[in-house]
């Protein structure tokens, strides 16, 4: 099934695992867009879902997507005025975690 976003730009693959994430975070109105990187896989780790938010950017914020070894970078464009930080996004990550 292919997903279909508004905000995502899909030049890469996306980790299927975070897909439902990615569409509640499009569903933000401070988002603007967000941009995956490409997956680096590697051969070993666990299978748990991590979430980390790494850097601040000009334009919004930098993520990690996790999956055992296997990794992905995020970046998510915001609006300046939004108020969208780090805690927030976080908050969104342990929300959407709960509820799987």
């Amino acid at each position: 099934m292919k997903e279909s976003f508004k905000k995502v730009k899909t030049e890469h693959t996306i980790l299927s695992e975070f897909l439902p994430f990615l569409t509640k975070l499009e569903q933000e109105p401070g988002i603007q867009r967000m941009i995956p990187g490409r997956i680096a896989r590697q051969q070993k780790g666990s299978s748990a879902l991590r979430f980390s938010i790494s850097t601040q950017t000009p334009t919004g914020r930098k993520a990690k997507m996790s999956k055992g070894a296997t990794s992905q970078e995020l970046f998510i464009i915001t609006e300046k005025t939004s108020g969208i930080d780090k805690s927030d996004l976080e908050q969104l990550w342990t929300t959407f975690t709960s509820t799987q």
